[in-house]
């Protein structure tokens, strides 16, 4: 996975053009260029508001060092390129035995690292999304809880990418993601570097996008390792 200028992405293009290789674009869904059947795919900065599904949740985008990039997501390796990748990501055997309760993930909510990081549209869910969401817990087979109660989930698993609590030990913390798929939001923040990028590694679950648009493992841990 690599971001670079709009300057670099052309030469990149140009380059895969020649080499007979198609660079598909994410329109809508920018977790597409994640699924395997995709070779190279790319998102240009103007995609990240494309999708009114998921516009609130990409707002971090626009408030990282990445803003105004163009992401490449490529099963080739770039380095003949002159290009180092951000990330690489892999499978992994990791499970999470027990989840946070609300009364835990609360408290990371209340950290000072999560509340200057977060971007203001982040928790400004108008009436008309929320009814949406509201239909989307039926659509995942979610009962017995609102979306405002799945909500302070999505914000403490971003939370935990920012200043880990909950992490395995590898030299330093390894955080992951705190719930199974369908109670993960834009995990697309944490495989794309855009959240948890001080850490070498990290160990996300795909959310439901990623799943259905990328065709990524439900449940399932993935590994994101930063290059050297």
């Amino acid at each position: 996975m690599y971001w670079m200028n709009a300057e670099v992405f052309e030469q990149v293009r140009s380059t895969a053009t020649d080499d007979g290789i198609t660079i598909q674009k994410a329109k809508k869904a920018i977790c597409l260029p994640l699924s395997k059947k995709i070779q190279m795919g790319y998102v240009p900065p103007d995609s990240w508001d494309a999708y009114t599904l998921c516009k609130r949740q990409l707002s971090w985008y626009h408030t990282s060092p990445f803003k105004g990039q163009t992401l490449v997501v490529s099963s080739l390796n770039l380095s003949s390129r002159g290009l180092t990748a951000e990330t690489q990501i892999r499978d992994s055997k990791f499970r999470c035995r027990k989840f946070p309760g609300k009364k835990e993930q609360a408290v990371l909510l209340d950290r000072e690292s999560y509340r200057v990081s977060k971007p203001d549209v982040w928790d400004r869910i108008d009436p008309k999304e929320k009814e949406q969401n509201d239909r989307w817990l039926k659509v995942m087979g979610i009962h017995g809880q609102s979306y405002d109660e799945l909500f302070i989930t999505h914000c403490a698993n971003h939370a935990n990418f920012i200043e880990p609590r909950y992490f395995i030990e590898n030299g330093q913390p390894v955080p992951y993601s705190l719930g199974k798929t369908v109670h993960i939001c834009s995990a697309c923040l944490e495989f794309f570097n855009i959240i948890g990028s001080e850490w070498k590694k990290k160990l996300v679950v795909p959310c439901p996008g990623a799943v259905l648009f990328a065709g990524m493992a439900p449940n399932r841990y993935y590994e994101v390792v930063q290059s050297d």
